[in-house]
């Protein structure tokens, strides 16, 4: 950049202060003090002017320090161990420390409501889900972030697949066959799981697909749902294949199909419910990367691009397969914001149509 004498001029009246062993420093003064010292004058001027250009520096030099992603979930869980994956690669693909903080707590809305907040600078990120995300605000009252506007969505990255299950005891072995009863009894089969969770959704859109009605028996979280449903206490589940394949594989679950899309790669005798015989249903929990809302274009830009190879990584597909889950190929931050923005106000009427109780 040129300065003419009128910037110099400018620059040398006015008082350049920082801190240095207690004391404040004045380049004017020092000007007048030693008027022959042009050089001096000349190196204070640059020093100003590298001030003034430090946030651009910063802003290309991302990342220059640490990155925290926020998983809002405990350790182990398939948050937590997508959170890892998602991390690694991010690390591998940015030159930079990535560090996992699990900050569990009210079904991600905690760790949700933290990076709202935080500076938007893109040291500070979340791993978003849909629970958190885009349906916190139809079922809870306590929700202080604003789902939509309160992040910068920058990728979807992968999305798992859960199975429909019934307990052995359960003398049904088809979709069909659960339909027929689910009529025949009304209001008298249970499922269960955590409340907003996709244990918790699948049964009422079933229902809602299938005009049936089961009964829901909410739990707090943990495998409690599994075991319950194993033992006939429940008689139908709509857990993540991650968290009952080895179950369903040694035969103390029944599955009766996918209810994703696609079957599974890991149970490929197992139909879709569409292939089943049912009508098309896709519950396939997402799970995404988003920062707080303001983050610059060119930061989003970088983390964007990195979370772009994901989809052919060799060591991140090898992880998904693990908890059931597929890559998301082709996310941009327009098209996330927009999913966001549509997934919002389905589950806001989906929750008047069940008629969903406001939780604080």
């Amino acid at each position: 950049m040129r300065l003419g004498s009128g910037h110099v001029s400018f620059l040398l009246d006015t008082k350049c202060h920082w801190l240095e062993g207690g004391s404040s420093f004045e380049v004017g003064a020092m000007f007048r003090s030693f008027r022959k010292a042009t050089s001096i004058a000349t190196g204070a001027v640059i020093l100003c002017l590298g001030f003034l250009a430090e946030p651009a520096d910063a802003a290309d030099a991302y990342p220059s320090t640490t990155i925290k992603l926020v998983v809002g979930f405990p350790a182990g869980g398939p948050t937590d161990i997508i959170g890892r994956v998602i991390g690694r690669l991010l690390s591998k693909e940015l030159n930079q420390t990535v560090i996992v903080e699990n900050n569990g707590g009210a079904g991600g809305m905690i760790a949700a409501s933290n990076v709202s907040r935080a500076k938007p600078d893109g040291y500070t990120l979340l791993v978003a889900v849909e629970s958190s995300n885009t349906r916190a605000k139809a079922l809870y009252a306590s929700v202080r972030y604003d789902q939509q506007n309160g992040f910068t969505y920058i990728r979807k990255v992968a999305k798992q697949r859960n199975l429909l299950v019934v307990s052995p005891k359960f003398p049904v072995a088809s979709v069909p066959e659960l339909v027929a009863y689910l009529k025949a009894h009304p209001g008298e089969v249970n499922f269960g799981g955590t409340f907003g969770a996709t244990s918790h959704i699948g049964g009422t859109l079933f229902d809602m697909a299938y005009d049936t009605k089961m009964s829901f028996i909410n739990y707090s979280g943990g495998n409690q749902p599994i075991v319950d449903c194993m033992s006939g206490i429940l008689q139908v589940g709509f857990f993540t294949e991650a968290t009952i394949g080895q179950q369903v594989k040694a035969g103390t679950l029944k599955a009766l199909a996918v209810t994703s899309a696609d079957r599974s790669p890991a149970f490929p005798d197992l139909p879709t419910i569409e292939q089943a015989g049912g009508k098309r249903l896709d519950i396939s929990p997402w799970f995404g990367v988003a920062g707080p809302s303001g983050l610059p274009a060119e930061v989003v830009a970088k983390i964007g691009a990195a979370l772009d190879k994901a989809s052919s990584d060799p060591e991140f597909l090898k992880q998904l397969e693990t908890i059931g889950a597929t890559p998301i190929a082709g996310s941009t931050v327009e098209t996330f914001t927009t999913d966001v923005g549509k997934e919002e106000a389905y589950w806001n009427q989906w929750a008047k149509d069940i008629g969903a109780p406001l939780q604080k």
